[in-house]
C-alpha cells in the first residue's frame, strides 16, 4: 500500500532476472483498474500477448466498451483492432459461426490488387454463398456497381443461370 505516492511509479513490481506470476483461486477474480491500463510485450515471440481460456465449454473472452462512443471508421472506433505492420487474422470452429450485427457494415480495402475483397467458400459440394436483404424495398434493394469497371459472371459449363422476378 502506497497512500502517500503520485507519480505513474508510486508501486512499482519489477524483476530484473526472472518472470512476475500474477495467479489468484479458481473461481476468484484478479482486478486491474485504474488510468490507462496498457499491456505492452517486451518479447519478439508468436503469442508475445496472449488472452487465453482453457477450463471448459462455457468459458468466454469479453471486450467490452460500455460508454465510447466514436463511430468506427479508418483508424477509430469504440474497440479498435489494430495492426499497422501486419494482417488480422480470425479462426474459429468449422461448425461455429462468426456474428457480426450493427449499423453499417463497411469493407475497404486498401491494396491495389486482385481479389482484394473476396468471399470464398471452399469446405465441400454443399456449402452456398447467399446475399439477402429481406427488409429494403426500393428498386436497388441489393445493388452491383463498377463505377470505373465492368461486372463479370462465371460459372460452371453445366450449370444454369437463373434471374428470377419473384
Amino acid at each position: 500500500v502506497n497512500d502517500a505516492g503520485t507519480d505513474e511509479a508510486a508501486i512499482s513490481l519489477t524483476s530484473t532476472a526472472g518472470g512476475v506470476d500474477i495467479d489468484a483461486a479458481a473461481a476468484r477474480d484478479v482486478n486491474i483498474a485504474g488510468g490507462q491500463v496498457a499491456l505492452v510485450s517486451k518479447d519478439n515471440a508468436i503469442s508475445a500477448i496472449s488472452l487465453t481460456t482453457n477450463q471448459g465449454t462455457s468459458e468466454t473472452i469479453v471486450v467490452t466498451n460500455s460508454q465510447g462512443d466514436t463511430d468506427g471508421t479508418n483508424s477509430t472506433g469504440a474497440i479498435l483492432l489494430k495492426s499497422t505492420a501486419g494482417g488480422i487474422g480470425l479462426i474459429w470452429a468449422d461448425a461455429k459461426d462468426l456474428w457480426m450485427e450493427g449499423g453499417k457494415a463497411v469493407i475497404t480495402a486498401n491494396e491495389n490488387g486482385a481479389d482484394c475483397i473476396k468471399l470464398h467458400a471452399d469446405a465441400g459440394t454443399s456449402q452456398t454463398i447467399t446475399i439477402v436483404n429481406d427488409a429494403g424495398t426500393s428498386a436497388d434493394a441489393i445493388n452491383l456497381t463498377s463505377t470505373a469497371g465492368g461486372i463479370t459472371s462465371t460459372f460452371a459449363q453445366d450449370k444454369i443461370y437463373t434471374i428470377t422476378n419473384a
